[in-house]
């Protein structure tokens, strides 16, 4: 396990505190402004506070030397700090070329397509820490990009993800994530062209013209 993997946890299961259930000790927590928030989680290293890297072995998480540093991103705005040692900032920036960023969507949608129908639902984690390292693309050897190109893709709605029931743990739902197959994107050429608006031409006079003439 990498420490991407441990920041990743934590930021799940802050995001499910809301349909969880709390033993009494814990139900403080429901005060953390999750729902309208998403949380963001770095370990960092106390002396200077920098940002231990995402592909570190998880044992480098020593209390002793380490921090967990929690931040709650209103929802839709972008997840960047201000400099880049601020948390959050991803491996995986988005590109300034489309060319950049084509070629690893099609294959982390390629690896969605795979397994949707195989199964009753995809977990997020089982998809992130498990078929995608598995699948061999070179881009999902880092975890921050893997975990930024997800993001890209929900940000962007290409991917869905929902609450589902989880089968072992019936208190702690799952993230599920799905192709959007109504996205443009998954769209044939003619239909996007079919679904655009074409202004058609009509006998008579302008609209304008006839309500003025309606006045008279």
């Amino acid at each position: 396990m990498k420490i991407g993997h441990i920041q990743r946890e934590i930021e799940e299961s802050l995001a499910n505190l809301t349909a969880a259930t709390l033993p009494p000790t814990l139900e403080g927590l429901r005060h953390l402004p999750v729902g309208d928030h998403n949380p963001q989680v770095s370990i960092r290293n106390l002396n200077g506070g920098r940002k231990v890297r995402d592909d570190a072995a998880a044992s480098y998480f020593d209390p002793d030397r380490c921090e967990v540093v929690i931040r709650f991103i209103p929802v839709g705005k972008p997840e960047h700090g201000g400099s880049g040692t601020e948390a959050g900032v991803p491996d995986f920036e988005e590109p300034s070329s489309p060319f950049e960023v084509d070629e690893p969507l099609k294959q982390l949608l390629d690896e969605l397509g795979k397994v949707e129908g195989t199964r009753p639902f995809v977990g997020l984690k089982w998809f992130r820490d498990q078929v995608l390292p598995a699948s061999g693309h070179e881009w999902t050897r880092n975890p921050g990009t893997l975990h930024s190109l997800l993001r890209y893709a929900t940000d962007r709605r290409i991917i869905l993800t929902s609450q589902v029931p989880n089968p072992n743990q019936p208190h702690h739902p799952v993230t599920a994530i799905r192709t959007n197959r109504r996205h443009p994107l998954f769209q044939p050429e003619a239909q996007r062209q079919a679904n655009r608006f074409t202004p058609i031409q009509i006998r008579g006079g302008s609209i304008a013209d006839t309500v003025i003439e309606d006045r008279r």
